[in-house]
């Protein structure tokens, strides 16, 4: 490949980024078209952001690698709070079994 052929190449990529079907693409102004087209970039843009969101939540949720121990330590005391403090409502007789069972369950880690 000589440099005198990278100008031709360079021009017949851009005329091929040109042609109509390509012209902004998945992005074009959405006039004339019909109402598959408008959906389909709808759930395309969806799923970028769905992919986004859940990366971060794999990152910095619950034990993700990037997360601050800080968090964990504050997250792990605030469910012994209130676990203990459920606990002492179903002693006192101030919640019934299903109601203990419903939170304890929601309190587990």
């Amino acid at each position: 490949m000589l440099f005198s052929d990278i100008p031709q190449l360079l021009g017949s990529f851009f005329d091929f980024m040109d042609s109509p079907q390509w012209r902004a693409w998945p992005f074009n102004s959405g006039y004339g078209e019909h109402i598959l087209p408008a959906v389909a970039r709808l759930l395309f843009v969806s799923l970028i952001i769905g992919a986004i969101l859940l990366f971060l939540r794999l990152l910095f949720g619950p034990g993700g690698p990037l997360r601050d121990k800080e968090l964990e330590e504050e997250a792990r005391i605030e469910t012994e709070r209130e676990r203990a403090e459920v606990e002492e409502l179903f002693a006192k007789g101030e919640i019934t079994e299903l109601e203990y069972k419903t939170r304890m369950k929601g309190l587990k880690d």
